[in-house]
């Protein structure tokens, strides 16, 4: 093959890579304020994957929270109950809402209390190696109430 052509085999793989990664976008992102006497809360955002590639979201952190978990709510016999979840998964060209009521983060064991209109930086670590830094306003749902 001649370097010409080695060129244009060499372009059109990393095109075609290119376009296969996933692409994850974060809307209507925000954590919930803190209530008194406790120590854990929830964070809730639509995942929408634009990419060709599933997207598999294995962990998240922030400095705020010992802990950050994905969980789930089940309608168990009629009993609502949380049910831990070892990943996160968004297939190709689909949205996962993460909402109260359903699947959510867990932050647990803050380490401050977390106040509305403030921020928390939330990681998110995908399957593949990749990092996805998020700034999330924390806002009231004793607000939202009046």
């Amino acid at each position: 093959m001649s370097n010409a052509g080695k060129l244009i085999s060499v372009f059109v793989l990393a095109v075609s890579a290119g376009l296969a990664k996933a692409e994850l976008v974060v809307e209507s992102g925000y954590v919930r304020a803190s209530l008194p006497g406790t120590a854990n809360t929830s964070a809730y955002m639509t995942l929408s994957n634009t990419g060709d590639a599933d997207v598999v979201i294995t962990s998240a952190t922030t400095p705020l929270a010992a802990k950050v978990t994905f969980h789930s709510t089940m309608n168990h016999d009629g009993m609502m109950h949380m049910m831990d979840m070892e990943n996160l998964k968004i297939a190709a060209h689909k949205s996962v809402v993460l909402e109260s009521g359903g699947m959510h983060l867990m932050l647990e064991n803050t380490t401050a209390i977390l106040a509305a209109d403030s921020k928390v930086e939330l990681v998110l670590q995908f399957a593949d190696g990749q990092k996805k830094t998020l700034s999330l306003p924390v806002k009231s749902v004793l607000a939202d109430k009046h």
